[in-house]
């Protein structure tokens, strides 16, 4: 009896232990829980080659001289679906003012991919690129050392990582003060 007392009180520690551990409303920081792995700011962000919805190729480094925001999502993603309207925000504030934007998708479904940024969010005047396939089976992901879409990553004249991110607040304030 005793022994099952002693059982019980240690598993509801622990359980208890682990909720106040857990991060909680405001000061939960989904960098800390999702972005530990993306590249940091300082590295030379990896050159790639992709396809456009119409067939042409995007290579990241042949496009120099703005800094660059990079947006790894799917239209299959809930959370990428509830920021593409603040990325389009941000897209339609400040691009041509020395920045690029480049939505790097997950998506298998060419059809559901090329609805969602071209009718569904009406991303214009985004380069839109994807290798059509899995996720996790894409060269770009591990890469990018993406576990968690959507990831944000800003990039300078250099095609250096400034910014790093899973949260699209930090990126509307990094745009901000860039574009002072």
């Amino acid at each position: 009896m005793m022994r099952k007392l002693l059982l019980a009180a240690a598993m509801l520690l622990s359980v208890s232990m682990s909720f106040a551990q857990a991060p909680t409303g405001d000061s939960k920081d989904e960098d800390a829980m999702y972005a530990s792995d993306l590249l940091k700011a300082g590295e030379q962000a990896p050159d790639f080659t992709l396809k456009q919805a119409d067939g042409r190729n995007y290579s990241l480094y042949s496009h120099a001289g703005n800094y660059k925001v990079i947006e790894f999502w799917a239209s299959w993603c809930p959370d990428c679906r509830k920021d593409l309207p603040e990325v389009n925000a941000l897209l339609n504030q400040y691009k041509g003012k020395k920045f690029s934007f480049i939505g790097v998708s997950f998506d298998t479904d060419k059809a559901a991919w090329v609805k969602c940024f071209s009718q569904t969010f009406k991303r214009t005047g985004m380069i839109e690129v994807s290798e059509l396939k899995k996720w996790k089976e894409t060269k770009i992901s591990q890469s990018y050392h993406i576990r968690w879409i959507p990831s944000y990553y800003i990039l300078d004249k250099n095609n250096k990582v400034v910014l790093a991110t899973v949260e699209i607040n930090k990126v509307a304030a990094k745009l901000k003060e860039l574009s002072k």
